[in-house]
């Protein structure tokens, strides 16, 4: 039996209270009630990598939550809007779940307390892919997603991908569009954000 099926049978069967636990921790996201587990989860489950080798951003993800959020908030100063980074909960509904990196809001729609937000973002930004996509595809899971969140109440997202060095702009009812990151994205009136121009500021290069 391969490494894959053994790790895939462990997650069918009923897990022993120990491996119960670990696959709690290793959900990134509830859909329809449904878990879907962080990328790469079937390797922490096979003892091969550890939980916080999978759930960790890499260097540019991390840099780039930061960077953005920077450019955004100062932006959005003596606005009506207000924006939270790291990984936003959402409660789009009873057992639906979702995660953003990066996440604006109206000042009123913002609650701050100890729990997810069951109020819509106005927009969420988002970098690369964090799920486990190995039984569809990235792109299979990230229409989802965006379709999640227009249902929710999200007016626009945009989603960074780092490998092609591209941003991706999906709006409700209209066909998506993906940019060049070297573009100027505007994400409100007023504010926008360009990874070319946020790397050539800092006299960063990608390695």
């Amino acid at each position: 039996m391969t490494a894959q099926a053994t790790a895939v049978n462990a997650v069918s069967a009923k897990p022993k209270p120990r491996r119960r636990s670990l696959l709690h921790r290793l959900v990134y996201e509830v859909v329809d009630g449904q878990p879907i587990y962080y990328k790469g989860y079937r390797e922490v489950l096979n003892g091969h990598k550890t939980l916080e080798e999978i759930m960790s951003d890499s260097s540019l993800q991390a840099w780039l939550k930061g960077r953005i959020y920077a450019v955004l908030l100062q932006q959005l100063l003596n606005s009506d809007f207000d924006i939270t980074v790291g990984e936003q909960g959402l409660i789009l509904g009873k057992k639906r779940q979702r995660g953003a990196d990066l996440a604006i809001f109206r000042i009123k729609d913002l609650v701050l307390d100890n729990h997810y937000s069951k109020r819509p973002p106005e927009v969420v930004i988002e970098i690369d892919v964090a799920a486990d996509t190995e039984d569809s595809s990235d792109m299979e899971y990230i229409f989802r997603k965006v379709a999640d969140y227009f249902a929710f109440g999200v007016k626009k997202v945009f989603w960074v991908f780092t490998d092609k060095q591209q941003v991706m702009v999906a709006l409700p009812d209209e066909p998506a569009q993906t940019f060049s990151w070297n573009n100027d994205i505007v994400v409100l009136k007023g504010v926008n954000f360009n990874v070319a121009t946020i790397l050539a500021k800092a006299g960063r290069t990608l390695g």
